[in-house]
């Protein structure tokens, strides 16, 4: 088992709580809605940090929305993260050729972070699992997202399968640590239940929440249960209250894990 896996398996049974808060703080000049109330990243991020650490295990921060700050000020904000018990992944999305891989994971350590973020559009996933491997980082690949283009490795094939799981195979194969699925309309629970077949159960499987069903988060904790990790954003960064609200999609993801749990008793006991 990776450090990584290890890490997020104690800290999220300590704590009971498989919650990822994403932040993403948006200015009030970038878009209309759902920003932050000035143009003060960090003192913004760091209020949401230490409100919704008591119910979540990792906060998720997506590269994009840091563009502009400084290493030592993102490390200041890791610092703060793992001072209140929490993993920290960066949301970078990498691929690129190995050598500017190599750059950006050196960074990605010296900004104090655990996990990156992986796409494998360049398909060198066992190198860049290797280089996270040297840098005791935690990588996580990308396998659909819930933009409906990504519908594409859904539809294209490598080897006679779809190529998701295509990616999946060379996953298990160089045992990364994680994987993303996104939460959407062209995604569904089948999807899930072929990367489990595919991938195993050793790794961990990420998704955001979406639509008022929560499909895919209760396939998650049907097929990796502790290993199921799921992050909500702007409800909880955006809301009034983030505290009470990390608090209750908490409680909610507690409750889905504990159903699910219960109905897979039976067909264990057969």
């Amino acid at each position: 088992m990776s450090q990584f896996i290890e890490k997020y398996l104690e800290i999220s049974r300590s704590k009971n709580t498989q919650l990822c808060v994403s932040l993403d703080p948006a200015l009030p000049s970038q878009r209309s809605r759902a920003v932050m109330p000035d143009d003060d990243r960090m003192v913004f991020m760091k209020r949401i940090i230490t409100d919704v650490a008591p119910y979540c295990s990792v906060i998720k921060l997506n590269r994009q929305y840091l563009i502009g700050l400084t290493a030592d000020q993102i490390r200041s904000l890791n610092i703060l993260i793992h001072q209140n018990n929490l993993l920290s992944i960066i949301d970078h999305k990498l691929g690129d050729i190995d050598t500017s891989n190599d750059a950006a994971i050196f960074w990605f350590k010296e900004e104090n972070f655990d996990a990156f973020t992986f796409s494998p559009f360049s398909a060198n996933i066992d190198k860049a699992s290797l280089l996270a491997q040297q840098r005791n980082l935690g990588i996580i690949v990308l396998m659909l997202l819930s933009n409906p283009e990504s519908m594409l490795y859904k539809v294209a094939t490598v080897n006679e399968q779809p190529l998701f799981l295509y990616v999946a195979e060379r996953c298990r194969k160089t045992q990364v640590d994680g994987f993303w699925i996104g939460n959407a309309d062209h995604i569904d629970v089948k999807d899930v239940r072929k990367l489990k077949e595919k991938i195993g159960s050793n790794i961990l499987a990420i998704a955001p929440i979406y639509g008022s069903e929560h499909l895919i988060v209760k396939s998650l904790f049907y097929h990796f249960e502790d290993r199921a990790m799921i992050c909500v954003g702007g409800p909880i960064v955006y809301s009034d209250g983030p505290r009470l609200k990390a608090q209750e999609f908490k409680e909610l993801l507690n409750k889905y894990k504990e159903e699910i749990l219960e109905k897979k008793k039976p067909q264990d006991d057969k």
